[in-house]
């Protein structure tokens, strides 16, 4: 009689591999830390956090260290603890010095990993087909539009989020916050039909509601990045 046991079932070739690794963009926070005592920082972030009105609780930030000198690695994992306490959720950093890059990895972050050589921004870009919302955006609702541009047809709510890698066209009432150009696109826009956001973003650089130039509230307006500043403007 044969007593072997029979052999497990080999798996079907068509089986899904158990994961995938991909190098893609995604919308990230960043935070660039100057070099001041933790003190100041957590005045300055307080104040910041309770101006955006929870829109950057539990986000995945990346801490822009380049401005740290060898003598403020100590203070860096008091850093790293103070955004966690504030309810961001530190992922990732970027770092000149070797001793802050050190005090960085000891935190448990990990290093942004970037192309060598940087992408030409100024290049064309290839882009996916528009990503066109036809409802209402209510308010905790986050849309993103990765390599692509994002229409919302209707308005937008306080507290929700739009994201795009490339331009956001709001033809409602845009409240709310929009980031533009996440994958550092700094050629991005964002344009509204009414202007009445909590938040405006593109390339990473951000203003809240309390940073805006007067007299665009409630009115058509288009954002822009030139010169290293937001810029607002009529629509034409």
């Amino acid at each position: 009689m044969n007593t072997s046991m029979p052999h497990p079932a080999a798996p079907a070739a068509s089986m899904a591999p158990p994961l995938r690794m991909r190098g893609r963009v995604h919308p990230f926070l960043t935070v660039e830390i100057a070099d001041v005592a933790v003190q100041e920082l957590d005045h300055a972030l307080t104040a910041r956090m309770a101006a955006m009105t929870g829109m950057f609780r539990h986000a995945p930030t990346i801490l822009d260290l380049s401005a740290l000198p060898a003598a403020s690695a100590p203070r860096v994992a008091e850093a790293v603890a103070l955004l966690r306490r504030r309810g961001l959720v530190p992922a990732a950093f970027r770092a000149q010095d070797g001793a802050v890059e050190q005090a960085a990895l000891a935190s448990g972050l990990g290093r942004v990993l970037e192309a060598e050589p940087r992408q030409n921004l100024s290049a064309e870009r290839m882009r996916r087909p528009p990503v066109i919302v036809s409802e209402p955006v209510r308010s905790g609702q986050r849309i993103y539009a990765a390599e692509a541009d994002l229409i919302v047809l209707q308005s937008v709510s306080p507290g929700a989020e739009l994201l795009a890698d490339g331009c956001i066209h709001v033809y409602g009432t845009l409240r709310g916050s929009a980031s533009a150009g996440l994958g550092e696109d700094s050629s991005a826009r964002i344009f509204a039909k009414i202007f009445d956001a909590e938040m405006v973003s593109i390339a990473g650089l951000f203003l809240g509601a309390e940073d805006f130039p007067q007299g665009w509230a409630k009115r058509p307006a288009q954002i822009s990045l030139t010169d290293g500043a937001l810029r607002f403007g009529a629509l034409s």
